[in-house]
């Protein structure tokens, strides 16, 4: 015990002193820390015409949708010369001028002054750098702003008036301040990609090998991917990719295009029924959307940006519509709530960033990124989950793959019974006599019969209810020349397109005329019948013979093999079972269940 406590204390005492170590440094530290950018605050008017002015404030009705505007006023406090203002500009163009004079013009400003149109190269959410001379408070600043689309961010011109920051000209300050907001984004984006990329790894893994969740893994592959490149791409730093301007916005509209698009098609893969036809409906019009948006950036007809507009609109009334559909089908099977909660509230978290809650310039799609982040956790979980008990699974498959082998064997041998056997032998040879042709038949079902029992010692996999029902009905054939008169058979055979274990259901017809019929004086009735529900394939076997007490067959003492056997295969290959109701003198029904998969 001692020992224990020894081991355990030299275990823990690097720790603490590493610890402690850490606390100490950090305490002492007299490291200067890195400065901030400094925020100057604007005041002034606006003007749309350059005749009528509005005085300008936070509150300000300036929308970027109403064209181009010039903004003057002053700062309120000084900037010193060699100062670097930095600017946000959202898809937006600014020229600045001090006191009348031309400070700073950027790329899209100035080739509409030479009336040149647009292009993607020259367009995006990007920061401004100008290196500034000595302004004071007293010294006029005219922006004026420029915006080529006709949608867009509406806030465009209010997020370059309130985002001002003054730097040095070392442009490392604006980059660790930028961090701030855009580090948890893009440390998630690269997690999602690696995540994204085994996942796909799994999937096409999946498809090699035919498992079984492949394509939800694929789908959950891509919808990884492309929200990994949405997260990376709409980062917000200083140059990040600012040389690959059009990539960056291009690039960051088609991952969330895509990225929304196939959470859409997962969700349809798990909606049932007639909601599942609706959400095909809502998908194909998204795919027909996205199609055609594309082309049109392709063909130059349109810049990219300029449609964000119509997918936004677009895909607020396909979310909504999904969310409905989740909603009703959740209504109907409450069960089903584990499955379309995530794609419920993805789709909440899409209509929230399109009605633009919780929006800033520093947090763009926030609701879809956490939420998909969130879900994606979830997912993760879930799968680990499977494979554990995949694995257990396989473990105890392992070892009930010898009991079902021994099952098998015991069951074809229980059908060897040398008394049947026997009773065929000498109904043929009455026969041959009598009616050498009938006795040609019998010799032919006989030996059918028999290579049937022997051929299921060597199958392993499952048969179709047609092949037993043709060994059943050379077995009742056989019968037959038995009990002439006293056996009646009944067929009511609705369903026989699914498969079952091999010698599932003989040996219990074979009960039915063995224990049921052949112990009821005069003889009786036996009935097959199958028929399909919404969940099962069922298959009866009924007799009006002796029947036995439930309660005496159960304390009888008797191991019951063979019923054991069959129940046993029906439970471990199939997920069915049998049950048996009998009542003394009244006769016995043995029903089978087998679930029906609809993969």
């Amino acid at each position: 015990m001692k020992k224990k406590y020894i081991t355990i204390t030299f275990m823990i005492l690097p720790i603490l002193s590493a610890l402690i170590c850490l606390i100490q440094v950090v305490k002492n530290n007299n490291q200067a820390l890195m400065p901030k950018p400094v925020v100057h605050e604007f005041t002034g008017e606006y003007s749309y015409d350059g005749e009528n002015w509005y005085e300008y404030h936070k509150e300000s009705d300036l929308s970027a949708l109403k064209g181009d505007v010039i903004v003057k006023g002053h700062f309120n406090s000084e900037i010193l010369e060699g100062d670097v203002l930095n600017l946000y500009c959202n898809h937006i163009g600014v020229s600045i001028y001090v006191n009348g004079e031309l400070l700073y013009i950027d790329t899209p400003a100035e080739i509409k002054n030479y009336g040149i149109d647009l292009m993607a190269s020259m367009c995006g959410k990007r920061w401004e750098q100008v290196l500034c001379p000595m302004i004071t408070p007293e010294d006029e600043i005219q922006f004026e702003f420029l915006n080529y689309h006709s949608h867009g961010n509406e806030n465009a011109y209010r997020e370059v008036l309130s985002s001002f920051l003054i730097t040095p000209q070392d442009n490392t300050i604006l980059q660790v301040y930028l961090e701030t907001f855009s580090r948890p984004f893009e440390m998630a984006g690269y997690a999602l990609f690696i995540i994204g990329v085994m996942l796909l790894g799994a999937a096409i893994s999946g498809i090699v090998f035919k498992s079984s969740g492949r394509n939800f893994l694929f789908q959950l592959a891509i919808t990884t991917l492309f929200t990994a490149g949405y997260l990376l791409l709409d980062v917000m730093m200083t140059f990040f990719m600012n040389e690959l301007l059009a990539v960056k916005t291009y690039g960051v509209q088609l991952c969330l295009m895509l990225a929304v698009y196939f959470l859409g098609w997962m969700l349809y893969d798990t909606l049932k029924n007639k909601y599942k036809i609706a959400a095909g409906i809502f998908m194909c019009m998204s795919g027909m959307i996205n199609f055609i948006i594309i082309i049109l950036a392709v063909m130059g007809k349109v810049l990219l940006y300029d449609t964000i507009f119509f997918w936004k609109t677009s895909q607020y009334f396909i979310s909504f519509g999904l969310i409905i559909l989740c909603i009703l089908e959740i209504k109907r099977e409450t069960k089903a709530i584990k499955e379309l909660l995530p794609y419920l509230c993805i789709n909440i978290a899409i209509l929230l960033d399109i009605s633009g809650f919780f929006y800033s310039m520093y947090y763009s799609g926030r609701c879809f990124k956490i939420t998909y982040v969130a879900v994606l956790i979830f997912f993760l979980l879930k799968g680990a989950k499977q494979v554990l008990l995949d694995h257990q699974a396989s473990l105890k498959n392992k070892k009930l793959k010898e009991e079902l082998e021994q099952s098998r064997i015991a069951v074809m041998l229980s059908q060897i019974q040398p008394h049947f056997l026997y009773n065929s032998l000498s109904s043929v040879m009455d026969l041959c006599d009598s009616n050498p042709k009938q006795a040609k038949a019998a010799i032919a079902d006989f030996a059918d019969y028999l290579r049937g029992n022997l051929s299921s010692l060597k199958t392993t996999k499952l048969i179709s209810f047609s092949t037993e029902l043709e060994h059943i009905e050379k077995y009742l054939r056989l019968e037959k020349l038995r009990f002439q008169e006293e056996l009646e058979i009944v067929y009511d055979i609705r369903v026989k397109d699914f498969m079952l274990p091999p010698l599932s259901v003989q040996p219990l017809v074979e009960n039915a005329v063995k224990h049921g019929v052949g112990k009821k004086t005069g003889g009786g009735t036996v009935s097959i019948h199958t028929c399909e529900t919404n969940e099962d394939y069922i298959i009866c076997i009924t007799d009006d013979g002796a029947g036995f007490c439930e309660e005496e067959y159960a304390k009888d003492g008797s191991t019951h093999i063979g019923i054991e056997n069959i129940k046993r295969r029906l439970d471990m290959m199939m997920d069915a079972y049998l049950e048996i109701e009998s009542k003394k003198g009244e006769g016995t029904t043995a029903r089978i269940r087998i679930p029906i998969r609809r993969d």
